[in-house]
């Protein structure tokens, strides 16, 4: 009962960081980032109406236009990396094809999942996208990844693998921790292979039927 009871209160827990994760990217989208791109707007109206015979107030203000704009962007980075908008649109597969694009290591990606699946599980395996992809770059040294998700049976599965060094410690670093308390925490599994010089591959398995 107590193992049943600590396993409820680490969802509990999970479930409602991921709430946080949402409400914040909500309020950054929907206040400080539309404010930026509505300052952004009025600045290129009064650009547009600045004589030519000003050339310095046209150059201050396409600096601060070209400086708003960069923040803007640097805020969508932020935002997605908090809780991304395309994963509750869309769903999983378009997430995680999102992330391939944007992953600075080239990716192949197969996902067979149909439909949506409860909402814990799709940012469970976004995230261990995502931690897998960020390793990759930045500590691998890999020239690719591979990445699978397929739904079979009653569980999700996920593979992320690349062609790195190996070498990686499962039990450093707190993104691979925190992956493994939330997929256990839905009464998944995550099993990390790194061996010297053979890549790294994270297998990951989760339950479809978490309530959500």
């Amino acid at each position: 009962q107590a193992r049943t009871d600590l396993a409820a209160s680490r969802a509990r827990v999970v479930a409602a960081a991921d709430e946080t994760r949402r409400r914040i990217e909500r309020d950054l989208h929907d206040g400080i980032q539309q404010r930026l791109v509505s300052l952004a707007l009025d600045l290129r109206a009064a650009e547009a109406g600045v004589p030519a015979e000003l050339p310095g107030l046209l150059a201050e203000l396409s600096g601060v236009i070209s400086g708003l704009a960069a923040a803007v962007d640097e805020l969508r980075e932020i935002s997605r990396g908090i809780h991304p908008a395309i994963l509750s649109e869309g769903g999983l597969g378009p997430a995680l094809r999102a992330l391939a694009r944007r992953s600075a290591v080239p990716v192949a990606i197969d996902v067979r999942v149909e439909g949506r699946l409860p909402r814990p599980v799709e940012v469970a395996a976004y995230y261990t996208v995502a931690e897998a992809l960020a390793n990759a770059t930045k500590h691998a040294r890999a020239s690719e990844v591979r990445v699978e998700a397929a739904v079979r049976g009653d569980r999700l599965h996920v593979s992320v693998r690349d062609d790195g060094i190996g070498g990686a410690d499962p039990a450093r670093g707190s993104g691979l921790i925190g992956l493994t308390d939330r997929i256990e925490a839905l009464e998944g599994r995550i099993t990390v292979a790194s061996p010297p010089g053979l890549g790294t591959s994270i297998e990951v398995e989760l339950p479809v039927g978490v309530d959500e």
